[in-house]
């Protein structure tokens, strides 16, 4: 299985809106994190393309070597994004940039039909599990505005599995309508061109590591969140299409949400 890996290594001399870490050093020690342990925990995931867009030189020898090692395939990508636009319209346009180029150009890719796609600072500790119980070709986490308490709903672009067919024919060009100054954001664009298929979610929440790059906190949540969170991958709330069942229990989760907060 592949695992696209997505990075914007140096970003000092850029003013992006809604990035918290700019540091140069510490993204890159974020990205070599996550590439260092798909190479020695993900065992399902045989080979990895890293790819970023601000041109950033780098000796990534050790990491391919160590990837040989492991059994695997290590490719790295670094081009210069359209920073001017990704200054202008936000992150999502970047992301959806790098994705594209690495479609483009990729070799890993060019001999695959499906991947998973993970945002290139974050760590899945329970990767193997989730590609293991991933039978899908299309798999997207949607985040309802009822439960989440979001103005629109939308489907995150931080980790999802797709293949390539649908992604060049509704996803690849997503990105030219982020425009974040307005509140239009890449997730949003992602729901209205997929809410229309039978795409499921993952059937395990993942087990997400690392930090926001637009916060800068922590994705580690406290134990109760993670159990409401296994409750509503369980339950069905995650998937773009329902069954009657899992439509009727994500209904029952939002009307007991909603007079929770009223209560509070």
């Amino acid at each position: 299985m592949v695992l696209l890996l997505t990075g914007a290594i140096d970003i000092k001399g850029y003013t992006i809106p809604s990035t918290a870490i700019t540091d140069t050093n510490e993204r890159l020690s974020q990205y070599l994190t996550s590439i260092d342990f798909a190479i020695t925990h993900y065992q399902l995931i045989t080979d990895i393309v890293f790819c970023e867009n601000t041109g950033f030189n780098f000796n990534y020898t050790p990491l391919k070597e160590k990837a040989i090692a492991n059994g695997k395939n290590l490719e790295i990508i670094s081009f210069n994004g359209d920073y001017s636009q990704i200054e202008q319209k936000g992150k999502g346009f970047g992301e959806g940039e790098i994705i594209k180029h690495a479609l483009n150009t990729s070799k890993i890719l060019a001999e695959c039909n499906t991947f998973f796609k993970l945002t290139g600072r974050l760590i899945v500790k329970n990767m193997d599990r989730i590609v293991a119980t991933t039978r899908s070709e299309n798999s997207f986490i949607f985040h309802p505005k009822t439960i989440y308490r979001m103005p629109v709903d939308h489907v995150e672009t931080f980790f999802y599995k797709v293949d390539k067919t649908k992604y060049t024919k509704y996803l690849i060009d997503a990105y030219e309508e982020v425009d974040e100054s307005h509140h239009r954001y890449l997730e949003h664009i992602f729901y209205e061109r997929l809410y229309n298929f039978d795409l499921q979610s993952f059937k395990l929440a993942p087990q997400i590591s690392g930090i926001s790059g637009t916060s800068g906190d922590s994705y580690i949540s406290g134990t109760k969140a993670t159990i409401l969170e296994k409750i509503n991958y369980f339950i069905g709330v995650h998937n773009l299409k329902k069954t009657i069942s899992e439509k009727g229990m994500t209904l029952l989760l939002s009307y007991l949400l909603k007079i929770t907060r009223m209560i509070k």
